[in-house]
């Protein structure tokens, strides 16, 4: 058997070389962790999610048991579910105003706009005089992020500082879109976006998330893509999906497009967990029926005896190793 870690060496060390360093400095990084025996995963999971949330991370699982993976903007919507879409406009906007040298607000129940004007003691009227100029020149006009994200951006933020019952519903309209609970145009169009979110444009709205949460002032995000579900050959007709073997090479490369990509990606950790039968060169389903991912994330030339945790594919038992690592 080639060479493998223990779980929670490996995530010590992604924490030390990436959570800590590389990511947190803007990087990007999509690694595969595949988990020899049943008690890894859990562990896999549960160690990196304690340790992302420690140092400032946002966390999103994505199985592809529940989300048709094969389809990035399947993945994106599942991700979204998962994002704290109000919390990061308020983190948003109270940058914003201590930019404008207002005092930060105390939580509370009122709207944004009354805490940050009882705060510094003047009118609301006045609050949001100053806070619109710096919303539409920070987020609205901001190119790095893709034209529908930002617009959906901005009037978050504007519904979040005034709140009430009409923030309220702008507020729920626009998570129901980002989330793809509610796909239908008409209901955003009167917010001046005129696009589905599709497998043309997920990417880059994932990208623009990426780049959000760090101006909200988050370290990054790290997903957990747990794949296993993918390597199930037979249809058990349960109540989980099944992927067809057209599926199966979707989802590579949709993986595949991922690595290649990682350049655009900013403050980002992708963990992709599969099932063992992933490494088989004989199954039908296995890495080797994709060479475009195989050559991007399988060592050509490797060490016997000792596992590189830097690279691309590590293996993870919690079994003792047979020969010192």
């Amino acid at each position: 058997m080639p060479p493998y870690m223990k779980p929670q060496d490996w995530i010590y060390f992604i924490r030390e070389e990436y959570l800590d360093s590389f990511i947190k400095d803007g990087g990007a990084a999509i690694k595969f962790a595949v988990p020899l025996d049943d008690q890894v995963r859990p562990l896999l999971s549960g160690g990196l999610e304690s340790w992302a949330r420690e140092v400032g991370y946002l966390v999103a699982n994505v199985n592809a048991a529940d989300t048709k993976v094969h389809m990035i903007e399947q993945i994106f919507f599942r991700i979204a579910e998962q994002i704290p879409w109000q919390h990061l406009s308020e983190r948003v906007i109270v940058k914003l105003a201590e930019e404008t040298r207002f005092r930060p607000p105390q939580d509370g129940g009122t709207p944004l706009l009354l805490r940050i004007a009882e705060e510094n003691r003047i009118e609301p009227d006045s609050v949001m005089m100053e806070l619109r100029p710096q919303i539409e020149a920070k987020v609205t006009k901001v190119r790095e992020m893709s034209k529908d994200f930002r617009v959906a951006m901005t009037q978050l933020c504007r519904a979040q500082l005034a709140g009430g019952a009409e923030g309220e519903t702008t507020v729920q309209v626009l998570t129901d879109w980002l989330t793809g609970r509610n796909t239908a145009i008409s209901a955003v169009k009167p917010y001046l976006i005129f696009s589905r979110i599709n497998r043309t444009n997920a990417r880059h709205f994932f990208e623009s998330l990426l780049r959000w949460i760090r101006f909200a002032g988050y370290t990054g995000i790290l997903v957990v893509l747990d794949i296993a579900r993918v390597m199930v050959a037979r249809n058990p007709k349960d109540d989980q999906l099944y992927y067809t073997k057209a599926a199966v090479l979707d989802t590579y490369e949709v993986l595949r497009q991922f690595i290649d990509g990682t350049d655009r990606l900013n403050g980002c950790l992708i963990v992709v967990a599969p099932d063992v039968a992933f490494l088989d060169g004989d199954s039908a389903r296995g890495i080797a029926v994709y060479e475009a991912l195989k050559f991007r994330i399988f060592d050509e030339i490797r060490d016997r005896r000792l596992v590189n945790p830097m690279a691309s594919l590590v293996r993870l038992s919690s079994l003792p190793t047979e020969e010192p690592q």
